[in-house]
């Protein structure tokens, strides 16, 4: 969508338009929207089909099979692998003048970012549902550095998204405290140890700060990255002020 209008685009996933998923729901509405079945795809008749390159794996292989194109895309965990992947869209687009205004305008948000840090970096831990949390080699630990933030789980040694006990978070004794989103799963069971009495005593120190993100800002690589750190200083600067 940051590269191309609608009459290029000519299709995009539903779940662009979900508010909880998605940073840019607002301006998918713009967009014809798919609900990634092969009739719909063929039906568009597509020069180019952006996928995944670790989901819906037959849908790919049979898009292929069919002589269509297809591009598959990872999951970039540090800025510059974003910047690499814009680049590598734009090329395959066309629009590359695009794509390297996008990356200008990109690393021109990260040296913001960068110069207000603060002098003492605090500590974080993100907590999911069913108790896990985001360390090295996922976007959501490049969001915290970005923020200016030091990310627990990535002192613990974990790896991608993966369990953290509840006594290990607590025991680290965190700073910030960042949790999932909570208003629009009040019924889940995997959402009830963010409610967690350790957790809101914990919460409830002076010297901690509890902060909600909505997940819309890291569940996906990409411009939303930054503002999901611009979001992050923004609230530490409101509860440190």
């Amino acid at each position: 969508m940051s590269l191309l209008p609608p009459d290029r685009l000519v299709g995009i996933t539903s779940l662009a338009t979900d508010p909880g998923a998605s940073f840019s729901y607002q301006r998918a509405n713009d967009f014809n929207q798919h609900n990634n079945r092969i009739e719909e795809l063929m039906a568009l008749d597509p020069d180019l089909i952006v996928a995944g390159e670790f989901t819906a794996q037959p849908t790919n292989q049979l898009l292929e099979q069919l002589g269509y194109k297809v591009v598959k895309i990872g999951l970039p965990v540090t800025l510059d692998e974003i910047f690499a992947q814009i680049r590598f869209l734009g090329e395959q687009l066309g629009e590359q003048e695009r794509a390297d205004q996008l990356i200008k305008s990109m690393a021109a948000k990260r040296k913001l970012l960068t110069m207000h840090r603060k002098q003492r970096p605090l500590r974080a831990v993100v907590y999911y549902a069913n108790g896990y949390s985001a360390g090295r080699q996922t976007i959501v630990n490049e969001i915290l550095n970005l923020a200016g933030l030091n990310n627990i789980a990535a002192e613990l040694r974990l790896d991608h998204i993966a369990p953290l006990s509840l006594e290990s978070l607590i025991a680290s004794k965190p700073d910030i405290l960042i949790l999932g989103q909570l208003d629009d799963n009040t019924d889940s069971l995997a959402h009830q140890v963010l409610r967690h009495k350790a957790i809101h005593r914990y919460a409830s120190l002076k010297q901690v700060q509890k902060i909600m993100i909505p997940d819309r800002y890291w569940s996906c690589a990409g411009p939303s990255s930054l503002a999901a750190a611009e979001y992050l200083q923004n609230n530490l600067t409101a509860v440190l002020h």
